[in-house]
């Protein structure tokens, strides 16, 4: 039956409503950019992740009681979700399995005070040739301060041009979470594509790391952090074969800010990070509150708040980070950036790999160890010699003890065998295995992507991106080369210790069937006619050295266990060769973990040049005061292209105080792509005040590179709420066919009048120098483009999506419901927006989280 509307007027179509069963945090509900997800936190401190038919995909509980999530935000491609806790801790997570990729990655020690907390995260992509795309998505340079659209011609004597025009691209295309590149059409060069081969690609895929035994006996073994990591085949190729290393004209770039003001940039996904600060002799106090970047600009846009010591006054300024390096190393970037991205990740690979070797050995190693404590006991009690000296008797002359008789016929028995053989045959194979396919086949890749980082240090000049030695690189190689001989070492241990057992299992379970039998009876008779079946010299040989000492055991010691520092390739080869001849060798020379450490130490020597070099071509050291005192509440931040002239504007969505209040500000900050410094760069300033008659503005958003969508709230006794939407840039305003919907204009501040606003000891303009535009009720009315019914009073929107399904998340006053509208349906029969179901088109990929 229908319904009457208690408020008649325009609707968007609703895709999607949900009520949740516990409130959540205002601030921490997203949504993907490139999949129907809503990311939300409750007020329990759990993340939840919610398909858009409001089943839950997948989600991160609280870490501990004391820990509460400050923020949360999606990679740009919509791969990844990064939550950052207040311990200073940011959990990664991967869309596609719903596990944690990297978990509890810290920032780098602060240079002063104590470690602080993450308040904000940043995650967007750079183009390395920004103006490569841009010819590709149909905007060419002219000459400079002009562009011009890709055009047509028909009267053109050629067609070399016409290939530009084979298809309709434009920047979301390159921002997909899985763009086509072939149809992209920005490959590198001929000679830049040479450079750039993989040759890893060539290589088998690495497998995946078996979890842990379910052994009772390690039930209360405390299993370590990340146990689980490498466990599917989806999250090592995408740690490790990533299709993001394809992409040769990008840089994946991952921000975290922290409440104390510093700034830490990273290349994802490699969180080696840096530390940038405001300059120290400005004296202020800052807080990253939000975050914008364009991949077209090296330059990220970020919204301060500043507080000088001696004056408790509040201020908000747009502060500009330049990420110089970004086109200082050209394609190179992205080829260093991804190798050492991989390296890091091989290098957790490896450790896991060995922990989990140290794992299965270990097994295969206790229970035999129990079974065999307790008979050794019993014959040192009696006298009677040890385990060794009694079974290889037995072998030897048949006669066996009256206490091992014992031992074997009521104690181990063929149920204490089976598990006996159990434990020893299935860990050596998980060991032998996790050498042979995991731990040497990663070695080999380590291998080939420091030689070919060695190849670009030695190309380049000394005060490029690695600043150390050339000798850096030889020394990891020979760290490798030690690696792999104990690898090998290892493996052929193991594989003999497994053989060597198999006919001593043989042997020890025909002589518990054997003793099991009384002397004399017909079963005892079979037996004896029937031998064992093994070579007793392999029996013999495990009995005197492999039982109560495996071979493996050196090189699989703990290094914590182990006194001193790993020795280079000769020394191993030599401590080897002694332990082989039976001689008394250095421990620390056959231990593989302690080389596996010592690799690690110079693999993040290795990172740490590349942070340093990153450092020390990031700038932050301008900035734009926009507001001081009762400053309100930033709305939101958003930095645009502009096809007219070559140059990039960031508008900012500022509230005025109290909140709600029935204006907003919005500044717009025209400047250059790479801004070097604020004065040079900052082409001009625009500060707009936006008034709406009979209303309360609750909230704004910048939709795209077009669209500035209100929350208003009538002031009537009604209270009726609405979606708004204006055209707030240049370009969208000149596409308007009427000169009547162009409502939001700029007029630009004076540039004698913005130096009086630059940090640090600047002022925000007073409100008399702010453009104002009156929005009239019949404005209000004719860009409404959703009405709300009076039982859901709406408190904030998140707008965010993909080309051609755009929508807005309503949260609602109760902060328990939600609503998902569609901001790009259109009805097809009459060309009005209404209400329905969403199409099933492109859908999501089906994700293996928890429920």
């Amino acid at each position: 039956m229908a319904t009457m509307d208690a408020n008649p007027g325009p609707k968007l179509l609703q895709q999607a409503e949900k009520i949740l069963l516990h409130p959540i945090h205002p601030q921490l509900i997203s949504y993907c950019p490139t999949m129907d997800l809503i990311a939300l936190v409750t007020d329990e401190e759990n993340l939840d992740v919610y398909r858009i038919n409001g089943q839950r995909a997948f989600g991160l509980k609280r870490k501990s009681e004391d820990a509460v999530v400050e923020a949360l935000k999606w990679q740009w491609n919509g791969a990844g979700l990064a939550v950052a806790w207040s311990d200073g801790c940011v959990d990664v997570l991967g869309v596609e399995t719903g596990k944690v990729v990297h978990g509890n990655v810290k920032l780098p020690p602060p240079r002063e005070g104590n470690q602080s907390a993450v308040s904000c995260i940043g995650w967007g992509l750079n183009f390395i040739d920004a103006e490569r795309v841009e010819s590709r998505t149909g905007k060419v340079q002219v000459s400079k301060g002009s562009t011009k659209k890709n055009t047509l011609h028909l009267s053109s004597p050629t067609t070399e041009d016409w290939d530009a025009l084979k298809d309709d691209i434009d920047l979301e295309d390159f921002l997909q979470r899985q763009p086509d590149f072939a149809s992209l059409d920005v490959a590198p060069e001929l000679p830049d594509q040479l450079a750039m081969m993989d040759t890893e690609s060539l290589l088998p895929k690495l497998p995946v790391i078996p979890l842990p035994p379910a052994n009772p006996m390690m039930r209360f073994t405390r299993q370590p952090v990340g146990s689980g990591a490498f466990s599917s085949q989806p999250e090592v190729d995408g740690l490790l074969h990533s299709q993001h290393l394809r992409d040769h004209n990008s840089v994946d770039m991952f921000l975290r800010f922290t409440e104390e003001g510093s700034v830490h940039p990273s290349i994802y996904d490699s969180m080696e990070a840096v530390d940038v600060r405001l300059p120290r002799a400005w004296n202020l106090q800052s807080k990253v509150v939000m975050h914008a970047s364009h991949p077209y600009a090296c330059t990220h846009s970020l919204l301060m708040e500043t507080k000088s010591p001696t004056n408790t006054l509040k201020k908000i300024a747009w502060v500009p980070l330049t990420l110089g390096f970004i086109p200082s190393a050209g394609i190179y970037l992205h080829l260093i950036a991804a190798k050492t991205a991989q390296l890091q990740n091989l290098l957790s690979y490896l450790s896991h790999t060995l922990n989990r070797i140290h794992t299965y050995f270990k097994q295969a190693q206790d229970l035999p160890d129990k079974f065999m404590m307790n008979i050794s006991e019993t014959l040192e009690e009696h006298k009677e010699g040890n385990l060794v000296q009694n079974l290889y008797h037995l072998a030897c002359t048949g006669h066996c003890p009256p206490l091992i008789h014992e031992w074997l016929v009521d104690e181990l028995a063929e149920q204490g065998h089976k598990r006996w053989d159990n434990a020893v045959t299935s860990g050596l194979a998980i060991v032998i295995q996790l050498l042979h396919e995991n731990f040497l086949p990663a070695l080999d890749r380590c291998s080939i992507i420091i030689s070919r980082l060695k190849g670009l240090a030695e190309f380049h000049d000394r005060d490029w991106i690695f600043s150390g030695p050339l000798t850096d690189f030889t020394a990891l190689l020979d760290v490798l080369k030690t690696m792999k001989l104990l690898a090998n070492t290892t493996l052929l241990y193991a594989a003999d210790e497994a053989r060597y057992f198999t006919s001593f299992s043989k042997w020890l379970r025909y002589s518990i069937d054997f003793e099991a039998t009384e002397p004399g009876s017909q079963s005892r008779t079979e037996l004896e006619s029937q031998p064992a079946g093994v070579d007793i010299g392999i029996v013999l040989e495990y009995i005197q050295y492999g039982l109560s000492k495996s071979d493996v055991q050196p090189y699989l010691a703990s290094a914590k266990e182990i006194p001193g520092e790993a020795t280079d390739y000769d020394d191993t080869r030599k401590a080897i060769e002694r332990l082989r001849g039976g001689d008394k060798s250095k421990a620390e020379a056959l231990c593989l973990e302690k080389v596996l450490l010592q690799f690690g130490g110079g693999v993040r020597n290795l990172l740490k040049q590349v942070s340093q070099w990153q450092e020390n071509n990031t700038s932050m050291d301008s900035g734009v005061v926009l507001g001081e005192g009762n400053i309100g509440v930033p709305l939101d931040m958003r930095m645009v292209s502009e096809p007219s002239t070559n140059a990039i504007s960031t508008y900012i969505a500022l509230s005025t105080d109290p909140t709600p209040s029935p204006s907003i500000t919005i500044h717009r900050h025209t400047h250059d792509p790479r801004i070097s410094s604020l004065t040079s760069s900052l082409r001009a300033s625009s500060p707009t005040a936006l008034k709406a008659e009979s209303h309360d503005i609750l909230d704004a958003k910048f939709a795209d590179d077009a669209t500035l969508l209100l929350l208003l709230q009538c002031t009537d006794a009604a209270k009726t709420c609405s979606i708004v939407s204006l055209a707030y840039t240049s370009a969208a305003n000149e596409a308007l066919s009427t000169q009547a919907d162009r409502i939001v204009a700029y007029s630009p501040v004076p540039s004698n009048t913005m130096k009086s606003t630059m940090l640090p000891g600047g002022h925000a303009l007073s409100s008399s120098a702010h453009h104002t535009i009156e929005l009239t009720a019949e404005m209000v009315s004719k860009h409404t483009r959703h009405v709300f019914e009076g039982r859901f009073t709406p408190l904030r929107l998140v707008v965010n999506g993909r080309k051609g399904k755009r929508v807005v998340v309503v949260l609602g006053s109760d902060k328990k419901h939600y609503r998902v509208l569609d901001l790009d349906f259109t009805d097809k029969r009459g060309g009005e927006e209404g209400e329905g179901k969403s199409s099933d088109e492109d859908s999501d990929v089906e994700m293996g989280g928890a429920a």
